[in-house]
């Protein structure tokens, strides 16, 4: 898993979501395929909404990747089989917005790729690890551009809970082409460092699955505790492995002290 399980009343919200919304708005649940490829299979075609669908040459396979939105439909027993196939997963949004099906579509498909550095990148707003540096490091324009109408997005957090972030609820047209910053792409490129840290020390065997949520803050405080030290590339998974272990049974907080233990224990080794 790379997010806690889903709390227990997560789907139940959805419900009451349901249940409370005004007459002239509609909920949507964005779902990236990219964690379960083929998903969108189980919903029919007038069902759903395949964003890489508007792509150049989109393919089969890419067709199984793509985020894809889908009305939320309240005690349907299929949706909410498919819902169990997210849990584990950093890929459920709900969104609450007036605009149709195909309306949400075209603004959020003119999002999965954008242009930084004079080169394109999949944008990964239905990655909900990435939804909220994404969400704060669009420039107020294009933050209206992405989100428009929308009264309430929902996401389910590293936690297995149900956040959200603040949003304008602006009537501004889609995006065409959007383009980041240097600025923007260095904050969102740091944004994912911690996660890639994270599948290095999974490939070396350390259990950073079995509660995501704390393996993340753990090494969001390695990572700091690196950056203020200066701590040199070459050796920063020493010290992110190290202090994963060491800090299993130590109280928050401890990643300074820590790094002065490992750092006398380390130079001793290289010498």
């Amino acid at each position: 898993m790379l997010i806690d399980a889903f709390h227990y009343d997560v789907f139940d919200e959805l419900d009451q979501r349901a249940d409370e919304l005004i007459d002239s708005n509609k909920l949507y649940l964005l779902i990236d395929g990219a964690f379960v490829p083929g998903l969108h299979k189980m919903l029919a075609a007038e069902c759903k909404s395949l964003l890489f669908a508007s792509l150049p040459a989109c393919s089969d396979e890419a067709a199984d990747a793509s985020p894809f939105l889908t009305p939320y439909v309240p005690s349907d027993k299929r949706m909410r089989s498919l819902l169990h196939r997210c849990i584990g997963w950093p890929m459920l949004s709900l969104i609450e917005t007036s605009e149709s099906l195909a309306q949400l579509s075209e603004r959020l498909s003119a999002w999965c790729v954008i242009e930084a550095d004079r080169q394109r990148f999949n944008f990964r707003f239905a990655d909900t690890r990435r939804l909220p540096a994404i969400i704060r490091t669009l420039e107020p324009a294009q933050r209206m551009q992405f989100l428009g109408p929308v009264a309430r997005w929902s996401y389910v957090n590293r936690n297995g809970c149900w956040d959200e972030f603040d949003v304008e609820g602006a009537m501004a047209q889609p995006a065409i082409n959007p383009v980041l910053n240097d600025g923007q792409f260095a904050t969102l490129v740091d944004d994912s460092r911690v996660d890639e840290l994270l599948v290095l020390l999974g490939d070396r065997g350390c259990e950073v699955g079995t509660h995501p949520s704390i393996s993340h803050a753990r090494m969001v405080a390695a990572l700091q505790t690196a950056i203020s030290a200066e701590l040199a590339d070459d050796s920063l998974l020493s010290w992110c492995i190290w202090y994963w272990q060491y800090a299993e049974n130590q109280p928050d907080g401890i990643a300074g002290a820590a790094f002065e233990i490992w750092k006398t224990s380390y130079l001793f080794e290289e010498q």
